[in-house]
């Protein structure tokens, strides 16, 4: 970080680290509930891909973002930005593996039953884009959230605090 910015360095670590736990929290935190045992499963392989996540996408843009003071509007609209973006990576291949699995002739696979089908051979039904549909604003509203909350612990920044004395 520049001289004249009101985020140090240290504020954007500790930015991005809080994201990357609290966003992980989100994730597993319901399942956690359901059965605490998959805990060590969930913290081995979910906090490092959180951590990574959050340092390849979420890390550049606060990078740029913390150049002026953020406000909270600021916050959640960048918050939902940031979740967006992971969102449409993680709907990209997720979709690429299914259409690659729909070319496979060796490969029957359904997921849900009766009128709840969510996908045939690897591709969605239309019931399976509306849980997409669903799911993907779920995550966006907890990327704001998460934002909104990383806002309230990083502080408006050291030269708006300096301003207001």
């Amino acid at each position: 970080m520049k001289e004249t910015s009101p985020y140090s360095r240290k504020d954007l670590r500790r930015a991005v680290n809080c994201a990357a736990i609290l966003g992980w929290l989100a994730i597993v935190g319901p399942a956690l509930i359901a059965n605490p045992f998959i805990l060590p499963w969930a913290a081995v392989f979910g906090l490092p891909i959180a951590f990574a996540t959050c340092w390849a996408i979420g890390a550049p843009i606060l990078l740029r973002l913390m150049r002026n003071a953020i406000s909270w509007l600021a916050a959640g609209v960048w918050g939902g930005v940031i979740a967006s973006i992971i969102a449409a990576i993680s709907i990209a291949i997720g979709r690429y593996q299914g259409w690659r699995q729909s070319l496979n002739p060796n490969f029957n696979s359904q997921i849900g039953g009766g009128e709840f089908v969510r996908s045939v051979d690897g591709i969605l039904t239309p019931y399976g884009w509306w849980v997409l549909a669903q799911n993907t604003m779920q995550f966006i509203l907890i990327g704001i959230v998460i934002a909104l909350i990383v806002r309230w612990r990083i502080g408006q920044g050291a030269q708006a605090n300096r301003r207001s004395d």
